[in-house]
């Protein structure tokens, strides 16, 4: 291994990862072994082998095995602490990210002094590529839910070698953090179990002037939504249905205050509603997306709903 100074410490938080957990550690192999980076894995009571499996086959990877399944933004906190290197890499357990993305993410916030969040072109699945600018509001909400077009109109794709941007927001998957600014603001907000914690840190980050950027000159890969389709639960597209709406609420009375909130969510579910009773075309209801807890927070740390 290289004895240069560690610039990055990659943090992946895994639950029931078994499948992809190989790819995203052997992409990082070389970042490691060059003295780039080191590796943190935080395991959420995995019941699939995925820490033994670490373990066994990673020893150059510092496993934290939690007794309990913390969340992902809870984990990455726990990954987080302590750590010295100037800069954190948090990256989903199945996303691949080489060294040389890496570097460029790397050499790309040492020139720019300012920028607090820095994410490469994510290539998702075959040939979709992740949009930055996704950053939701109560307006974006009922844009989306009405067909309007461009209810973010902020969203622009990543296209791998187009020329940085700053943007508002970039997908919590894979995204270098300055360690200082998020030790500063606390890490990723504990309330959220699931979803919409990087959503938080990017709004939190701007609030600060921290800047938020996509480089197209990096490029990383992605499967999406491989943890939580191992669960069996109830999915809205990729994501488990019941931690979705408890943290899309928090998260709207935590920016745009109660009355914005239970607002938007009332017209929101109510427009779902009355589409779930709608027939199609064979005479068949519609058939919800699941589990819809309706105005409420996710459990607190260690509490009940």
């Amino acid at each position: 291994m290289n004895d240069r100074k560690q610039q990055v410490t990659v943090v992946i938080v895994t639950y029931q990862s078994r499948n992809t957990i190989e790819a995203t550690l052997e992409g990082l192999r070389q970042a490691r072994d060059t003295g780039l980076a080191e590796i943190v894995v935080v395991d959420n009571a995995s019941n699939d082998n995925t820490a033994d499996f670490v373990a066994d086959n990673y020893p150059w990877v510092k496993l934290i095995r939690s007794p309990d399944n913390l969340g992902y933004g809870r984990g990455c906190n726990l990954g987080c602490r302590n750590i010295t290197t100037p800069y954190v890499l948090i990256l989903n357990p199945d996303a691949v990210v080489d060294a040389h993305t890496l570097q460029i993410l790397v050499d790309f916030m040492e020139t720019h002094q300012r920028a607090g969040i820095a994410a490469p072109a994510i290539i998702e699945g075959d040939k979709s590529h992740q949009a930055a600018g996704l950053m939701t509001t109560p307006i974006s909400l009922l844009k989306a839910e009405f067909g309007v077009r461009q209810a973010m109109p902020q969203s622009r794709r990543i296209i791998p070698g187009e020329p940085p941007f700053q943007t508002s927001w970039v997908c919590g998957a894979v995204m270098l953090i300055r360690t200082n600014i998020f030790h500063r603001l606390g890490g990723f907000d504990p309330r959220f179990f699931l979803y919409f914690e990087e959503t938080d840190l990017c709004r939190r980050f701007s609030k600060h002037s921290a800047e938020i950027w996509a480089v197209g000159k990096a490029v990383a890969r992605h499967i999406g939504g491989a943890s939580a389709k191992a669960t069996g639960q109830s999915l809205k597209s990729s994501c488990i249905a019941e931690h979705y709406y408890r943290s899309r609420f928090y998260y709207l009375v935590k920016h745009f205050g109660w009355i914005r909130a239970i607002g938007t969510e009332v017209i929101v579910s109510t427009s779902q509603t009355i589409k779930s009773l709608r027939k199609n075309d064979k005479g068949r209801y519609v058939k919800d997306d699941g589990c819809r807890p309706f105005l409420r927070f996710p459990a607190p740390p260690g509490g009940s709903p």
